[in-house]
């Protein structure tokens, strides 16, 4: 009885963080937010801007900014919020996750054989980043078996 107790607090955590969204009036404040970011890389390459002394860190300042955006429009709620759209939301994350990670592992590649083809000593660089990737899934299959055992148990 106490380990169900148990298990439903912990599923009661999960749930409260990952079914987490914003009022549907945050879709506006990421899109002006996106629009902004947009507009001001936009412009900071018209005027020039690449040889500031600060350009590197505008340009962070700006990317970090566009991708805040679209993360406020996506975790916004629809003004109709019910199961099919928690299904679609769930989807969606599912394919953009998945797609992400492909691409992500792909262009390294796709990278080499252009380089390969118009160079004569090619070289194979990858990305960085590639960490967060891990982290990302590892999250996810955390939580996924900790929801499954939870779920199995009740």
């Amino acid at each position: 009885m106490e380990s169900q107790a148990k298990q439903g607090g912990e599923i009661e955590k999960i749930e409260k963080i990952t079914g987490y969204q914003l009022p549907n009036k945050f879709k506006i404040v990421g899109l002006v937010l996106f629009i902004v970011s947009v507009l001001s890389i936009i412009t900071s390459l018209k005027l020039y801007l690449v040889g500031v002394k600060y350009y590197d860190l505008f340009e962070r300042i700006a990317l970090t900014t566009m991708v805040l955006g679209l993360l406020v429009i996506s975790v916004s709620r629809e003004k109709m919020e019910d199961e099919l759209i928690a299904k679609i939301r769930l989807q969606s994350y599912n394919y953009a996750v998945i797609g992400t990670v492909l691409l992500y592992l792909m262009l390294p590649f796709i990278h080499y054989a252009i380089i390969f083809s118009f160079s004569s000593m090619p070289k194979m660089e990858g990305s960085k980043d590639i960490s967060i990737l891990g982290l990302l899934l590892s999250v996810q299959i955390i939580t996924f078996r900790k929801l499954k055992r939870a779920y199995d148990e009740e």
